[in-house]
C-alpha cells in the first residue's frame, strides 16, 4: 500500500523545498513514512551529501543515528504505552522495570541528598522532567 500520487508529490515537494537553499535550509534528509503496520508508504531523499558536497543524496546513503537512539526508543514506548503494556503515569511498573530508580535519591541546595516523594513515571524519563542532570552542566553534581 503506497499513499495517493498526489500527497505524494505533495510531501515530496515540501521536503525538496526545505532542502533548496543550502546555508538556511536543511542541507540533507530522507523521509520515509511507514503505516502501524511497517507497511512503507512514502520514501524520499533531497539535498546534498553533506554541505560542502555535490553529490545528491539518496535513499541508499548511511547516517549515523547515536543521538537519536533516543527518539526511537521514545517511540517504542509510546507505542508500547499504546497498547497498553505500559502506562505514562503509573511509577511502580516503571520502577519494576528499572528497578535502581527505586533506591535514587534528590539532591538539596546545602548538596545533602534527600529520599524522593514519589515514584519516577515513564512520562517524566520521556520527557526529561525525572530530576536527572550532567554532571559537566552542574557543578554540584560534578561534587
Amino acid at each position: 500500500m503506497a499513499l495517493d500520487s498526489q500527497i505524494s508529490s505533495h510531501i515530496c515537494g515540501i521536503i525538496d523545498k526545505a532542502c533548496e537553499d543550502q546555508q538556511s535550509g536543511i542541507p540533507e534528509v530522507t523521509v520515509v513514512v511507514v503505516n502501524k503496520n511497517g507497511d512503507e508508504l512514502l520514501a524520499h531523499s533531497a539535498g546534498n551529501w553533506g554541505k560542502a558536497s555535490k553529490d545528491s543524496m539518496t535513499l541508499d546513503n548511511i547516517f549515523w543515528i547515536a543521538s537519536c537512539t533516543n527518539m526511537l526508543v521514545r517511540i517504542a514506548c509510546m507505542q508500547l504505552v499504546e497498547q497498553g503494556i505500559l502506562k505514562l503515569d503509573d511509577g511502580v511498573p516503571t520502577e519494576n522495570l528499572c528497578p535502581e530508580l527505586r533506591s535514587l535519591k534528590v539532591l538539596q541546595p546545602d548538596g545533602s541528598c534527600e529520599e524522593k516523594k514519589r515514584a519516577i513515571t515513564l512520562r517524566m524519563l520521556l520527557t526529561h522532567t525525572a530530576g536527572f542532570g550532567y554532571n559537566f552542566f552542574n557543578e554540584r553534581l560534578k561534587q
